[in-house]
C-alpha cells in the first residue's frame, strides 16, 4: 500500500477518534438535561461495550437487551480486527493524544513486550470468573466506565468550581472522592509518557475481550518479500511490534502507522482467513489462567463475606441508594460504577462511596445529604443507568419512591435540644403531603426556661428520604434531622 494512502487512513482514524471525544463528551454533558431519549441518555458508548454486555450476563444470568448493540462492533473485529480500540474508542483518543505529546524521539523497538501485553487477558479472566461468581469487577477498569467515573467526580466538579463565577450555574457541583479518583485517572494517562498506549496495552478488559475474537481477523498486515528488515515501520506501532516477524492480530489497532512510515512501501494490507498463528510469546499458559481463574474466584468472595459480616446489615445498612435501585445483591451484581447518575445529579445527592457500602461497594453510587438532596422534579439518575441497577422511573414514580425516612436527633434538633423553634426542614421539604410537621409542646430552653414552642416531628409513612431536611438543617457540625435506610422501597422494585 502507498504511504500516501496510509497517511490518508491514518489521518481519517484521527479524526473519527475526535469526532467520537466529542459525541462522548457531549452525551456526558447531556445526560443532565431532560432532553435525551432513554437509549440515550443511558449512555450510547456502554451500549457498545460488550465487556459490560457479557458481564451482567455472566453476574445475573440475564440479558441485557439495550447491551445487544455490543455485538455489532464485536462482530466486525473478526473483518477489522481491533479497530474499535484504535479507530472508536473515546478513552483511547486521550491516550493516543498524550502518547502523542509525552513521546520521546522514534526509535526501533527490540519487539513487543509480552508480559504487558498479555497481563490484560489475565485481567479479563478475573473479571469473567468474578462475574460468574456473582462480583463484577469489569467497572474498576472498563474504559467508559473509569472515563466517565472519572469526568463525573473529578473534572466535571474542578471545572465547576474554577469557572462558578463565570457559569453560576456550575456552582454546587461537588465531589467526596476528588483526590483518589483524580490521582487514579491522572496515573493511567501518564503512564503514557513511560509507554504509549499502556492502559489499552496492559491494563484494559475490553481491549482483551476484542482481542481474542481479533486473532481471527480477516484483515491483515504483512510486508513484502522484498522488505530491508530496516524495521522503520516498527516505530510508532502502538504495541512496539510491526507487520513482520513480530506482528500480533491481537494486538493490532489498525493505526495505520506503518504503512506510512515504510520508505519502500512494502506494507500490505490483506484481507482473507488468517495464514499466521499468533506468536508464541502471548500464549497464555494453563498455570496462569488458572492462577487468574483462582484470584477471580477469591476476589469475588471478599466482597461477599465483608457484606455478610458487616455489622450494620443485621439492622439494616447504613447507607441509601438513589431511587430506583434494586435490592442490594442484584445492586451489586449490575453496577459498573461508572457514576453516570452521579453527573446525571443536579445537586451532588449522589456521590461514589467510600467503605459504607463494604469493600465490594466502593464507588458505587450512594446518596449524602451533606452535599446535595433530592430533587422533586427530577427523575435523571434513573434514566441515566446502563446496566439496570438503578431502574429507569416516570416522574410521579420517582416522586413516590422512599429511599429511607427522616430521622429527628432529639439531642441535635433546635426543638428538642435548646428549646426553641426553628421551621427549616419543614418549610423545605417538597412532599405534597408533609411528612414533617409541628406539634405544639411545653418543654425547657437551653436557659432553663419552661417556654411553649413548636416542635417538629416526622410521619414516617410519609417521608421518602429527600435527604432536603438534612442538607438545609441549620444546625452546625451533625445536623438534627438524618435520613436512614428504614422502609426503603427497593425490595418492590422490578428488575429489567
Amino acid at each position: 500500500m502507498k504511504a500516501s494512502t496510509g497517511r490518508s487512513l491514518r489521518h481519517l482514524r484521527l479524526a473519527t477518534l475526535i469526532v467520537t471525544l466529542v459525541c462522548f463528551t457531549a452525551l456526558f454533558l447531556l445526560v443532565r438535561r431532560p432532553v435525551l431519549p432513554l437509549w440515550a441518555s443511558r449512555g450510547i458508548f456502554f451500549a457498545l461495550d460488550p465487556l459490560i454486555f457479557l458481564e451482567r450476563l455472566a453476574a445475573t444470568r440475564t440479558i441485557l437487551v439495550y447491551g445487544l448493540v455490543a455485538m455489532v462492533p464485536l462482530a466486525l473485529t473478526l473483518v477489522f480486527g481491533r479497530f474499535f480500540c484504535g479507530w472508536v474508542c473515546p478513552f483511547g483518543a486521550i491516550h493516543e493524544f498524550t502518547s502523542w505529546v509525552s513521546r520521546k524521539r522514534w526509535s526501533p523497538h527490540s519487539g513487543p513486550p509480552w508480559p504487558r501485553l498479555r497481563f490484560k487477558y489475565l485481567v479479563l479472566t478475573i473479571v469473567v470468573v468474578a462475574a460468574l461468581a456473582g462480583t463484577t469487577l469489569g467497572g474498576w477498569l472498563d474504559p467508559f466506565a473509569l472515563l466517565t467515573r472519572s469526568a463525573a467526580t473529578v473534572v466535571d466538579p474542578a471545572i465547576a468550581s474554577a469557572f462558578s463565577k463565570l457559569i453560576p450555574q456550575a456552582a454546587g457541583r461537588v465531589s467526596m472522592q476528588p483526590v483518589l479518583i483524580g490521582s487514579i485517572f491522572l496515573l493511567v494517562i501518564a503512564l503514557n509518557a513511560w509507554k504509549q498506549r499502556f492502559f489499552c496495552n496492559t491494563l484494559c478488559p475490553l481491549g482483551a475481550l476484542y482481542g481474542l475474537p481479533a486473532r481471527f481477523s480477516l484483515m491483515r498486515f504483512e510486508t513484502a518479500t522484498d522488505c530491508q528488515g530496516c524495521r522503520l515501520c516498527s516505530f510508532r506501532c502502538s504495541y512496539d511490534g510491526g507487520p513482520g516477524k513480530d506482528y500480533l492480530k491481537s494486538e493490532c489497532v489498525a493505526c495505520m502507522a506503518c504503512v506510512e512510515d515504510c520508505p519502500r512501501e512494502n506494507v500490505q494490507v490483506k484481507f482473507g482467513w488468517p495464514k499466521r498463528a499468533l506468536a508464541p510469546g502471548l500464549d497464555l499458559s494453563r498455570r496462569r489462567l488458572l492462577g487468574s481463574a483462582t484470584l477471580g474466584v477469591a476476589v469475588a468472595a471478599l466482597p461477599k463475606a465483608a457484606l455478610e459480616t458487616h455489622p450494620q446489615t443485621k439492622a439494616g445498612h447504613g447507607f441509601l441508594r438513589p431511587p430506583g435501585a434494586v435490592a442490594e445483591d442484584s445492586f451489586l451484581a449490575r453496577c459498573v460504577r461508572c457514576n453516570q447518575c452521579v453527573e446525571a445529579c443536579p445537586t451532588s445527592f449522589i456521590q461514589p462511596a467510600e467503605w459504607e457500602a463494604g469493600w465490594g461497594g466502593i464507588w458505587t453510587p450512594v446518596l449524602n445529604a451533606q452535599a446535595g438532596y433530592c430533587k422533586w422534579e427530577c427523575d435523571l439518575c434513573t434514566r441515566a443507568c446502563p446496566t439496570g441497577a438503578l431502574q429507569p422511573l416516570t416522574l410521579p414514580a420517582k416522586q413516590a419512591f422512599k429511599v429511607g425516612t427522616a430521622a429527628i436527633d432529639r439531642n441535635r434538633c433546635f426543638t428538642y435540644a435548646d428549646g426553641f423553634n426553628c421551621t427549616v426542614c419543614v418549610e423545605k421539604c417538597p412532599v405534597p403531603t408533609k411528612p414533617l410537621r409541628f406539634r405544639p409542646v411545653e418543654t425547657l430552653d437551653f436557659r432553663g426556661i419552661r417556654v411553649k414552642i413548636q416542635q417538629v416531628y416526622v410521619v414516617p409513612n410519609l417521608c421518602t428520604g429527600c435527604g432536603i431536611c438534612e442538607h438545609f438543617c441549620p444546625r452546625s457540625g451533625a445536623p438534627g434531622i438524618t435520613i436512614a435506610s428504614e422502609d426503603e422501597d427497593r425490595q418492590a422494585v422490578s428488575i429489567g
